[in-house]
């Protein structure tokens, strides 16, 4: 079996993806607290005028639904720990369970996207907590997908159509982080 379409390999994967994101999501809350008690507080991740998480947590873009977009992390990524280690303990999740987290991750990657969006052409600057939140994203939408590949895999019985759908499950997680290494890279150089 390909290393990369493995159950261990797509649990620890989405664990890796969600302690990220969840520690990001919680270092900008802490942060988002800080400013508000003190204006002149200085966040951990401001680095330089373009990686500067200040300037993204002042803006309104991260406060879209009128509280700290961080928050909303905070709570999905303590969820896809607790899937992440329950994939590592062979949990099988039903498909319709995989078909949620699948449809509520595309939405977390697509906001993700909208805030990469926001922070390079509209506020023009780059939050490194933020990058690595969107980061978590990817990896736990990686994940998913080898999970229903999984899933389509052991539904079937063609060991032909089974070698194919583990060979593309493989490629998964190396596309998603050449995509992840192309939107932060290209952020970067736009904002610099």
């Amino acid at each position: 079996m390909n290393l990369l379409a493995s159950r261990r390999f797509t649990g620890s994967f989405m664990l890796f993806g969600a302690v990220s994101g969840f520690l990001a999501s919680f270092l900008l809350t802490i942060d988002k607290v800080k400013i508000l008690k003190d204006a002149k507080y200085n966040p951990s991740c401001n680095i330089n005028q373009v990686l500067n998480c200040k300037s993204v947590m002042l803006s309104k873009q991260a406060e879209v639904f009128g509280f700290p977009n961080s928050l909303i992390g905070i709570g999905a990524f303590a969820i896809f720990i607790a899937v992440a280690i329950a994939i590592l303990g062979k949990v099988d999740f039903p498909r319709w369970f995989i078909d949620v987290a699948l449809g509520g991750t595309i939405l977390g990657v697509i906001f993700s996207h909208w805030l990469a969006y926001q922070t390079t052409f509209v506020i023009g600057a780059l939050c490194p907590y933020c990058m690595v939140a969107w980061f978590g994203n990817f990896l736990i939408l990686s994940s998913l997908i080898q999970t229903k590949l999984e899933i389509k895999s052991r539904a079937i019985e063609d060991e032909a159509a089974k070698l194919v759908i583990s060979r593309v499950s493989g490629f998964v997680p190396v596309f998603h982080l050449v995509w992840l290494t192309l939107v932060i890279g290209a952020a970067y150089i736009t904002v610099s």
